[in-house]
């Protein structure tokens, strides 16, 4: 599989983009002492947070594996996990859709595109709770963050019956077969399956399990924010901080910018401020935490995509028997 142009130019703008943002952040709170606020991390730092950034993919491609199983479909662990990992390299794409790439991968194993990309709405849907639920410990001290976390939860949550009502998909199937078109009405079949599928893996044992993993996953990077705050000196609790990463992640999450870049950034900064943390110092957490989680996840999955993009030529370049 050839990446698309368009990906690559996404990629490319997104990088330039993000190069620009944290420049001018960093001139306008003072080179110097951001500079010196990052070297406070040290190799142990850096070893901490990274560290915790790969225990939050390892949970969460501990769940992938777990919903592709309940469904059947047992794909060899490594195959598995470098077709996951290699979907944080289209992370930078709005709602991380492009995530959903990992199921071309897994194609050649059998796994049909309606179970993965059910699995991927699903892996998404838990998400979202889980980042919720992390966003709430900051709920309780930023009034301002209220209203982003009660919306979004009862959105959410009133998702849940409905993804489980037999009305649902009653009216699809309705609506799907009053189509003219052929196509169209192939389509809406597919749609039916995947809404049917997650139903499944949103029923009680699936749903508490993936919440559980969700839950670890995003407060291990929300410690990931503490430890950058501890290490750089500023006085932050635990919960709070992990709060913070969780709002703001929220925040870019429903703004459906490319891996939320601006919006996130900018949410944890102003949180971070209201804090009373100085703003180079704010400057250097907010960005060598989205070094350590986001554009690390970004150079792990195009390493993988790499990989299995050479792998692929190479096999095609095998003579057949």
């Amino acid at each position: 599989m050839t990446l698309p142009n368009n990906f690559i130019r996404q990629f490319l703008v997104c990088v330039v983009l993000s190069i620009v943002f944290y420049g001018v952040w960093v001139a306008y709170t003072g080179a110097d002492e951001v500079w010196s606020s990052v070297l406070l991390l040290g190799l142990s730092g850096w070893g901490i947070i990274l560290g915790l950034s790969l225990f939050n993919y390892l949970l969460r491609f501990i769940r992938w594996d777990l919903y592709l199983r309940r469904l059947g479909c047992n794909v060899p662990v490594l195959s598995n996990l470098t077709a996951y990992l290699a979907g944080f390299g289209f992370t930078t794409t709005p709602g991380k859709v492009g995530e959903a790439i990992r199921s071309v991968y897994l194609k050649r194993f059998g796994v049909s595109y309606v179970l993965s990309l059910s699995a991927f709405f699903v892996e998404r849907f838990v998400d979202m709770i889980a980042m919720i639920i992390v966003a709430s410990l900051a709920a309780y001290a930023f009034e301002s963050t209220r209203w982003l976390v009660g919306l979004t939860f009862v959105v959410t949550i009133a998702l849940l019956p409905l993804l489980h009502s037999q009305w649902l998909y009653t009216f699809i199937d309705h609506r799907r077969q009053a189509l003219k078109s052929v196509r169209l009405r192939s389509f809406g079949e597919h749609i039916l399956k995947m809404l049917q599928i997650s139903s499944d893996l949103l029923s009680s044992g699936p749903l508490y399990i993936g919440l559980f993993l969700g839950l670890c996953a995003w407060a291990a990077e929300g410690l990931a924010l503490y430890v950058v705050l501890d290490y750089m000196g500023a006085d932050t609790t635990l919960v709070l901080a992990v709060g913070i990463y969780g709002v703001s992640i929220l925040a870019g999450a429903v703004s459906f910018v490319p891996g939320g870049l601006g919006g996130t950034e900018l949410v944890m900064g102003s949180l971070l401020l209201l804090t009373g943390v100085d703003a180079p110092v704010a400057a250097s957490a907010v960005i060598v935490c989205r070094l350590a989680t986001l554009w690390f996840a970004v150079i792990i999955g195009l390493v993988c995509v790499v990989g299995k993009e050479v792998g692929d030529s190479s096999t095609s370049l095998i003579p057949e028997k």
